[in-house]
């Protein structure tokens, strides 16, 4: 299971960056066509649109996976080790909770607007792959978060770190 979230947050968030590579283009494509020869690239806001919504939430996993998300450290930094992990096993858990609900009311929403055959507003992209991005990342991102609770509580009984490599599984 630990290998599966790694891997599936590995490979969400090198697509993402791919994604934003390509939007990149787009967007450079649109601004040397408009200048050179007057033509603009048909739905260039819907993509970006795309592009970086899907990019975020195809990230988040392994922003929560490796800890990167924003934090204020120098409060928590003084803690003994056991006590910093308690902390962090319950900011990951809260973490959890929030993803859960916001994962629960997008995947409301992306049903709503799919049934209703919602499209993107200029070239008609399906709703459905703005929505797809965003509860695959949110739900990845709640499995994700309760994996870092779970490995921050053990250390915080000074159980062995089980989600580093070398560590015992």
């Amino acid at each position: 299971m630990i290998r599966f979230i790694e891997n599936s947050s590995r490979w969400l968030t090198l697509f993402g960056q791919g994604l934003l590579c390509v939007i990149v283009l787009v967007v450079m494509a649109d601004i040397l066509l408009r200048r050179s020869v007057g033509f603009t690239v048909p739905g260039t806001v819907d993509l970006i649109q795309l592009g970086v919504m899907a990019s975020f939430y195809l990230a988040l996993p392994s922003a929560f996976l490796h800890e990167t998300n924003v934090g204020v450290d120098f409060i928590t930094d003084p803690l003994p080790p056991r006590a910093l992990a308690a902390v962090k096993a319950f900011a990951a858990l809260l973490g959890a909770a929030f993803m859960a609900a916001v994962t629960w009311y997008c995947g409301q929403q992306a049903l709503m607007q799919i049934e209703q055959g919602d499209k993107s507003q200029s070239i008609g992209i399906p709703i459905a792959l703005y929505w797809g991005p965003l509860v695959i990342g949110s739900l990845l991102s709640v499995s994700t978060a309760l994996l870092l609770s779970l490995r921050h509580a053990l250390m915080a009984l000074g159980r062995p770190d089980f989600m580093h490599k070398g560590a015992a599984a």
